[in-house]
């Protein structure tokens, strides 16, 4: 049986290959750092390890609006947590979702009962953080506010909304 010689061209020198890449690193490089820059601060809160718990069920903001009143209409509801846990003071945030009918915590909106169409825009304020001691009931106050632009030509009839409040840690 006659051996079969075949041709194999030379490879480039691995350094030659290096030295090609690392061109064309140093190109992008340059056009990187010409590109504009933007620096971002980055902080953060550590919540202590606590358990924080809201007491007792479901809580209630009445309004009673008069539509020829040209003051807010502003109703405010107590209510206590209570943290437990290893640290002797505990720090927590509250949150609020967006209700049942609001776009976000900022556009809250109750329903009509009997005109699901018609809505009644009102603001939620309550402490989105702080401390305090182990083991002791804490109150915060949870305040409704309906603005006069939003309830002088609203329907008449009941309006409601339910808001879940969440508290960390």
């Amino acid at each position: 049986m006659a051996r079969q010689w075949r041709y194999c061209a030379p490879r480039k020198p691995l350094s030659k290959l290096l030295a090609i890449l690392a061109a064309a690193m140093a190109t992008w490089s340059a056009a990187a750092s010409a590109a504009g820059s933007h620096s971002i601060g980055v902080t953060a809160v550590v919540l202590s390890a606590s358990r924080c718990r809201f007491g007792g069920g479901r809580s209630r903001i009445n309004l009673v609006i008069d539509p020829s009143s040209s003051a807010p209409v502003v109703g405010t509801r107590s209510i206590t947590f209570r943290c437990r846990g290893n640290a002797p003071v505990a720090s927590y945030a509250i949150s609020a979702d967006n209700g049942l009918y609001g776009a976000s915590p900022s556009t809250m909106r109750m329903r009509h009962a009997t005109s699901p169409g018609n809505f009644l825009h009102y603001t939620l304020a309550y402490p989105t953080s702080g401390i305090t001691p182990r083991n002791r009931r804490t109150t915060i106050n949870v305040t409704a506010t309906v603005m006069p632009a939003d309830f002088q030509n609203a329907l008449m009839g009941s309006y409601s909304d339910t808001v879940t409040l969440t508290i960390v840690p």
